[in-house]
């Protein structure tokens, strides 16, 4: 993952092909895998924007610049603590495609991003 640029409260980045189809599946299992109680404050957008920043990200062409908002970064993030809570750690690789530790690790990346837009946004 690389950051182009960064402004206020949204972010460029070049995903690389791996990190796209984390994303990807991150938001499928949410949309699509298993129910979500009440979907808006688990994911920070509603169920309606999820799928459409599931399409946004199936777009995306491996090192094609995007251009991401704090709330977007935010809903994949919390996607990927819905799925490392709700999948079984049998099926969790079968249906995400990564490890659980891969996950965790694109998790602490993404607050990592968040908290760079976060600062830019309080300094």
């Amino acid at each position: 993952m690389e950051i182009e640029a960064q402004k206020s409260d949204r972010l460029t980045l070049r995903l690389a092909d791996d990190e796209i189809d984390h994303w990807n599946n991150a938001l499928n299992e949410v949309c699509n895998g298993f129910a979500v109680a009440n979907f808006q404050a688990a994911i920070g957008i509603s169920e309606q924007s999820a799928k459409a920043l599931l399409e946004k990200i199936r777009s995306i062409a491996p090192g094609q610049s995007e251009l991401f908002l704090l709330d977007e970064l935010l809903a994949v993030r919390n996607a990927l603590t819905m799925v490392l809570v709700e999948l079984d750690p049998r099926e969790f690789h079968p249906r995400m495609g990564f490890t659980v530790e891969e996950s965790k690790q694109m998790r602490n990346t993404l607050d990592s991003l968040a908290g760079q837009i976060r600062f830019v946004n309080t300094a």
